[in-house]
């Protein structure tokens, strides 16, 4: 990437790696792990015309943690995190989003 002249680098973390949750030790940590490699690769390689970002999703429509659960329209849709991708890339070189925390604009109240 250095030697191409710059690229962008996009890890995709979890709001989880900021706000654990019980239950979830280590996925907890995997994206505190994901959000802390992310930044130091930012302010390392951003002189080499290389940018890195994070996106911290919440609550994500998916299948993850079983294929019979029922889809939530209060989440957001995993298209959602592919258009914050596509905006990333179209961003300006001179400006970059180091991390983007989304999250449900509407979830259920508790």
């Amino acid at each position: 990437m250095k030697k191409a002249g710059g690229d962008f680098i996009i890890n995709i973390g979890s709001l989880a790696g900021k706000h654990p949750f019980a239950g979830g030790t280590a996925y907890n940590a995997s994206k505190l792990g994901v959000a802390g490699f992310t930044e130091a690769m930012m302010l390392d390689l951003r002189h080499d015309n290389i940018r890195v970002s994070t996106i911290m999703p919440g609550s994500v429509d998916t299948k993850f943690g079983g294929s019979d659960r029922p889809a939530a329209d209060w989440k957001i849709a995993p298209e959602h995190i592919a258009d914050t991708i596509i905006h990333l890339l179209n961003m300006p070189d001179c400006s970059l989003a180091s991390r983007i925390e989304m999250r449900p604009s509407r979830p259920p109240r508790k």
